[in-house]
């Protein structure tokens, strides 16, 4: 065989082999994708509806995701969420929260590796460390990437009033400044507003929220809603 036929070999073997790993790679993508969307699917019902072996299956199938495509951040997210969903479902029957928490708190982190502009993650990543430490300077930190990337995200406002309520008893003076900061930009979600209130209710801290409400022009309309009144009154 002459050197030019064997450079022509040599290149259709090179090329046959990065097909292959190509096709290797898009198979892998494609399975991935499909457990994802499987673990999405159980999900999608109300919370309440969801059973402990659907969690089980969710939990499975975006396992076999992050295992066949680790750098996919919806993946972790997705993972990180169904840690946290099944603990609140099945608080009674798990006696090691705290490695739940570490557990979703580094697969958030994994997330923010892949993609750091995902405001919904970072408030996630505080709520999580806030079970683990309180509000801590660290949580605060994770609260400003939220709003650095999600500043009229509704979801970002929920999820800081959330942790300034369950820590509501140690909470510092620039918690509570955010906390009513967030509160009086909600007002204008309109009807997203009034998951504050079964928020607050689900977390024991209804009072909290309608005496905050009590004062300001701008909670006016809120107060005079059968929404409050059924809450509060």
């Amino acid at each position: 065989m002459n050197n030019l036929n064997m450079k022509r070999l040599t290149q259709i073997i090179l090329l046959a082999v990065i097909t292959l790993i190509i096709s290797y790679q898009s198979l892998q993508s494609m399975r991935a994708n499909t457990w994802y969307f499987n673990a999405l699917n159980i999900l999608k019902q109300p919370v309440s509806l969801i059973t402990s072996e659907e969690l089980k299956l969710a939990e499975s199938a975006i396992n076999l995701s992050t295992a066949k495509e680790p750098t996919h951040p919806h993946y972790w997210q997705l993972s990180a969420y169904i840690k946290m969903l099944n603990l609140a479902v099945n608080s009674g029957q798990n006696n090691n929260k705290l490695l739940v928490y570490q557990q979703a708190e580094k697969e958030l982190l994994k997330s923010l590796e892949l993609r750091q502009t995902w405001s919904e993650t970072w408030i996630a990543l505080a709520q999580v460390v806030s079970y683990q430490e309180g509000p801590t300077e660290h949580v605060y930190e994770y609260i400003q990437q939220a709003k650095k990337f999600g500043p009229y995200k509704f979801d970002v406002q929920l999820g800081i009033i959330q942790i300034a309520l369950m820590n509501w008893q140690q909470l510092p003076p620039k918690y509570k400044a955010l906390y009513v900061a967030e509160l009086n930009s909600a007002v204008k979600y309109g009807n997203e507003f009034y998951e504050i209130f079964r928020l607050a209710k689900k977390i024991n801290r209804l009072p909290t929220v309608c005496l905050s409400l009590q004062f300001g022009s701008h909670f006016k309309a809120i107060r005079s809603s059968y929404i409050f009144k059924d809450y509060c009154g």
